[in-house]
C-alpha cells in the first residue's frame, strides 16, 4: 500500500470502529478471522481506504419522523468543569451502568442495527438497519423500539450508511459497493421538517472511477455539515462545507488534507504542509469565511486525526495510538491521561457531556471526565456513540459471522452518579 502525503496512523479493522466505525463493526461479522492480516497494514495512512462494505441511493420515503430538534450545547455552559482528572484509571462502573449493559434493546436482537447518532433527550437513536420489511436509514425509538424510516436502501445487499447527528440535522454518506467506499452520496435530513436533501457526490476521474477519499463520516454542528472527498491524483482531498438551511455547499480547502471535525463553530482538519510531513491542524471560521488561529489546546496536535471535542473538552490520540491526551478547557494544554500496555492500540474516540469513550484492539471503554474512572463496556471490540446529551449507545461486536449480524445495543446514562475517582488507583484496560 503506497502511503499518500498525510499523517501516518494505524489501521486495525476487526473490532476497531475507527473512522467509518459502524461500517468496520459491521464488517467484523464476516471478517473476524482476518485480524492478523489487517494488523499487518498498520503502517498505512489516513488518506487511503481499505476495501470494505457500504452503499445507498436516494429514495424519499413517506411518513418521515418529525421529531423535535435538540438544543445544541455550546462552550461555557453552566455546570461544565474547568479542570479535569490528572489521569484516568480502571475502576468499577458507575451505578446503573452494569445493569444497563445486562439489557439490550429488543430491536437490536431481531435485526442488524448500526447506530451513528443519539438525541439529546436520549429517546431516539439514528441508525442504519437491515430489518424485515425495511433496510435503510431510520430513527429508532429507544423506548418502544419503533422504527421511523428516513431513507430506504435501494440495494440492501450492498448499500450502507454512516453519519452524524447534530441536534436537528442528520447527515450521512451512502456508499454502493462491498469492495470500496469511494463511490458515495452525502445526504442531510431535517428532523424538524422531515426534509431530505442531497448535499453532494463523490468525484470521478476522467476514466469514470471515483477518486479515493478519506474514510470518515461527515461532521455536523448546528446548521452546518462538513466532509472530505478526493478530487485528483496523489491523494489530494477537498473539504466541503454545507449550509443545511439552504443546501449551499462550498469548498473551503484543497490539498493534502484529511476529514474535518467541528470545534464549537470552527471547522478543523489535519493537513500536511509538504509531501511526507506529519499533519498539523487548521481551522476555518464559517462566519468570516477565513482561516483562523486554532484554540490553544489544538495547537500541539500532530500526526493524528483522532480528535474528539465538544467545544470545551478535548481528547486526542498519539500518532502511534498508544496514548490518550485530555484537556477540560480550550485554553489548557492536553496531558497524557492513559497509556496502553504493549500490544494494544487505541482504535476510536468519542466524547459526550461528562463522558469519554474509546475502543482499543481489545474492547470498548467508557470513562467519566469528572473523576477519570473508566470501565470496560463490551466483552470485546464493539463501539460507542455519544451525543449532545448524557445518553451513550454501546454496540457489542457480533457473536457470529453473517452478512447482517446481530449487534446487541445497550443504552447507558453517561451522567449516572457513582463513578469512583482515581486517587491512589492505577490500572490498565482490562
Amino acid at each position: 500500500m503506497t502511503p499518500p502525503d498525510s499523517a501516518v496512523i494505524h489501521w486495525v479493522l476487526p473490532g476497531r470502529p475507527w473512522q467509518r466505525r459502524r461500517l468496520a463493526a459491521r464488517r467484523l461479522g464476516v471478517a473476524v478471522a482476518a485480524i492478523s492480516a489487517v494488523l499487518a497494514l498498520s503502517a498505512c495512512t489516513v488518506g487511503q481506504r481499505a476495501p470494505d462494505a457500504s452503499g445507498g441511493r436516494v429514495q424519499t420515503s413517506q411518513g418521515k419522523p418529525r421529531l423535535g430538534p435538540d438544543a445544541k450545547p455550546g462552550p461555557g455552559q453552566a455546570g461544565q468543569q474547568t479542570r479535569g482528572p490528572a489521569a484516568f484509571c480502571a475502576t468499577r462502573p458507575a451505578v446503573g451502568v452494569t445493569a444497563a449493559l445486562s439489557r439490550a434493546l429488543g430491536a437490536s436482537l431481531r435485526a442488524e442495527v448500526v447506530p451513528f447518532g443519539v438525541s439529546a433527550d436520549g429517546r431516539t437513536a439514528y441508525v442504519s438497519t437491515w430489518a424485515p420489511g425495511y433496510s435503510g436509514v431510520a430513527a429508532l425509538s429507544l423506548a418502544s423500539g419503533a422504527l421511523h424510516p428516513i431513507r430506504r436502501f435501494r440495494r440492501p445487499a450492498t448499500d450502507q450508511a454512516d453519519g452524524a447527528w447534530g441536534g436537528r440535522w442528520l447527515v450521512w454518506d451512502e456508499t454502493y459497493s462491498l469492495q470500496s467506499l469511494d463511490d458515495f452520496t452525502v445526504f442531510g435530513w431535517d428532523a424538524a421538517t422531515g426534509r431530505l436533501m442531497r448535499l453532494g457526490r463523490s468525484l470521478r476521474s476522467p476514466a469514470g472511477i471515483p477518486w479515493p477519499s478519506p474514510w470518515h463520516a461527515p461532521a455536523v454542528s448546528g446548521d452546518q455539515a462538513a466532509w472530505a472527498q478526493g478530487y485528483g491524483l496523489g491523494g489530494v482531498v477537498e473539504i466541503r462545507l454545507a449550509d443545511l438551511r439552504t443546501g449551499r455547499v462550498i469548498v473551503i480547502r484543497k490539498g493534502h488534507v484529511q476529514a474535518p471535525f467541528f470545534d464549537g463553530s470552527l471547522v478543523v482538519w489535519p493537513e500536511s504542509d509538504s509531501p511526507g510531513s506529519s499533519t498539523t491542524l487548521r481551522a476555518y471560521d464559517p462566519a468570516s469565511g477565513r482561516l483562523v488561529p486554532l484554540p490553544p489546546v489544538l495547537r500541539a496536535v500532530r500526526g493524528t486525526d483522532f480528535v474528539a471535542t465538544d467545544g470545551t473538552k478535548t481528547a486526542y490520540l498519539s500518532p502511534d495510538l498508544t496514548r490518550l491526551y485530555y484537556s477540560p478547557a480550550p485554553d489548557l494544554a492536553a496531558k497524557v491521561v492513559l497509556r496502553l500496555p504493549p500490544g494494544v492500540d487505541f482504535a476510536y474516540l468519542e466524547i459526550g457531556p461528562g463522558t469519554l469513550a474509546w475502543t482499543t484492539t481489545q474492547a470498548t471503554y467508557l470513562a467519566s471526565t469528572r473523576t477519570g474512572g473508566y470501565a470496560r463496556v463490551t466483552p470485546q471490540y464493539g463501539f460507542a456513540v455519544t451525543g449532545p446529551g448524557p445518553a451513550v449507545l454501546i454496540s457489542d461486536a457480533p457473536t457470529s459471522k453473517s452478512a447482517h449480524p446481530i449487534l446487541a445495543l445497550h443504552v447507558l446514562d453517561g451522567s449516572a452518579p457513582g463513578w469512583p475517582g482515581c486517587a491512589g488507583r492505577t490500572g490498565r484496560p482490562g
